[in-house]
């Protein structure tokens, strides 16, 4: 079944259409990294570093998930389903209507996939089961372009059934371009740093609407669930414009960093409540309706709205005394996510996070000439340091133990690589003999990497040693 989808997407030209999304995590990452120099220049605290770099890590969490661990990928188990529907189910009168060269099949294409994201997201916010596939994405209690980043490991097993009607009759390279146009549009929406924008409002998503959708204040709980047009919204009752100030995140906080629990925990919240809930129907309706549903208001399929908790922020409002989302200071809001890290142990999580997903990209490209499975075994390796990462984010006691096991077990392996190949292979390189000298190209960057994680562990060690891991010296601590 792999050789024939991999057929018809030669076959349907699927092949050839460019990977987009990737071509532009570049630019994503620009424009983040303006917005944070943004917000540190006016003040703002629009970015905490544990909750946005965990925002990072769960997108890079799905990437780890789908192209290290997996063999079907994220994008392919969209476009392979279109695939098998397009090419044993279309209806040949209507795909004659709508050639893929045709202006009217691209537009209309754009429409239909934007409806079927819109329909896609209310489920996923009205159906429990779906819910658990989708509140990653909102468990941030911050809102900025790294919540953009925040995503499932499972929304891609949920979402592909809601485009599958478009096989039918739309030529799947059209699909396959829009429906990245469509997932790229929706990065920019996630800021405070643009208020309203004028007519735009009633047309597109923007900025002001999508705040609305990641809000829990309780007027704002279901609503605006637009892709790209506003629209659907206006159209099936479910749009709600900003008029108070937004308190971000999940009605029911999550109160982890911790990249594995973070995608997990509702999954198990889920089967906690189906266990406690008496009678096979009751149990299936912890499934299938609402999140906030229970079987002593049965009647109410999405939840009792009057059970929702009230938020706690600052009123701020702007010169024109309407509210102001840029001025709404975060550490007024009722964060529930513990105090952040010292200085110097959040400058050493972001390096080591930047080190461990550039590990994760710089071995994909090489993986023909790799071992079956060496990048299988870095994805789980990738995963034991973010978890390590939201450990320490945490503030949890085993974190110095977890993050000093992770760092050896880099060296240990790396070491009995090399051992074991030595000239022929190594961990991180696959060597590509030269007559003027193969250990240029390899044993530099290999020994200068070697030597990060030994003064890594130097450093950890001396600092769990010397000071109270996330607090001050034992020294001033014996002195107060």
């Amino acid at each position: 079944p792999g050789v024939a989808m991999a057929s018809l997407a030669e076959v349907y030209g699927v092949s050839q259409v460019p990977d987009y999304i990737t071509a532009a995590i570049p630019y994503l990452v620009v424009l983040l990294l303006v917005e944070v120099l943004v917000c540190f220049l006016k003040g703002n605290k629009g970015h905490k570093l544990n909750d946005s770099l965990s925002s990072i890590i769960a997108g890079n969490t799905e990437f780890v998930w789908s192209k290290m661990l997996l063999t079907l990928t994220t994008r392919s188990l969209e476009v392979t389903s279109y695939l098998f529907v397009y090419h044993n189910f279309r209806i040949e009168s209507l795909v004659s209507l709508f050639p893929k060269e045709s202006t009217l099949t691209w537009v209309l294409c754009f429409l239909l996939i934007d409806h079927g994201y819109y329909w896609f997201h209310r489920a996923a916010h009205e159906i429990n089961a779906f819910w658990a596939a989708h509140i990653v994405h909102h468990s941030s209690e911050q809102y900025n372009l790294s919540t953009a980043l925040r995503q499932s490991v499972f929304q891609t097993y949920v979402s592909w059934m809601f485009y599958l009607p478009l096989a039918l009759f739309m030529h799947p390279t059209v699909f396959a371009v829009h429906k990245q146009f469509n997932t790229l549009y929706q990065f920019w929406i996630h800021t405070q740093m643009i208020g309203t924008m004028g007519p735009l409002e009633y047309i597109m998503n923007t900025p002001s609407h999508h705040r609305v959708h990641h809000a829990r204040n309780p007027k704002y709980i279901d609503k605006n669930y637009a892709g790209v047009l506003i629209i659907w919204d206006r159209l099936y009752g479910t749009f709600q414009a900003e008029e108070e100030p937004v308190v971000y995140g999940l009605v029911h906080p999550l109160t982890s960093f911790d990249p594995i629990w973070t995608q997990l925990h509702h999954i198990f919240e889920i089967g906690a409540r189906m266990y406690s809930t008496p009678g096979l129907t009751n149990k299936l309706g912890v499934l299938y309706h609402g999140p906030g549903w229970s079987p002593e208001r049965p009647h109410m399929r999405l939840g009792d709205p009057s059970l929702l908790p009230p938020v706690h922020y600052a009123p701020q409002v702007g010169p024109d005394g309407k509210p102001d989302p840029l001025s709404n200071d975060p550490d007024m809001r009722a964060l529930s996510m513990g105090p952040a890290l010292p200085a110097m142990l959040g400058l050493y999580v972001t390096i080591h996070f930047i080190v461990a997903s550039g590990l994760a990209l710089g071995m994909l490209p090489m993986s023909e000439h790799l071992p079956s499975y060496m990048i299988p075994s870095l994805g789980l390796y990738i995963l034991l340091s973010y978890s390590a990462f939201g450990a320490m984010f945490n503030n949890k006691s085993y974190a110095f133990h977890m993050e000093l096991t992770r760092l050896l077990v880099f060296l240990v392996v790396e070491m009995m690589f090399w051992v074991l190949y030595k000239d022929e292979f190594v961990f991180l390189w696959y060597r590509v003999p030269v007559s003027d000298g193969p250990h240029m190209a390899v044993d530099r960057p290999l020994k200068l990497l070697r030597a990060f994680y030994l003064l890594s562990v130097v450093w950890i060690v001396g600092r769990y040693a010397t000071l109270p891991f996330f607090g001050d010296s034992k020294k001033k601590k014996k002195a107060e």
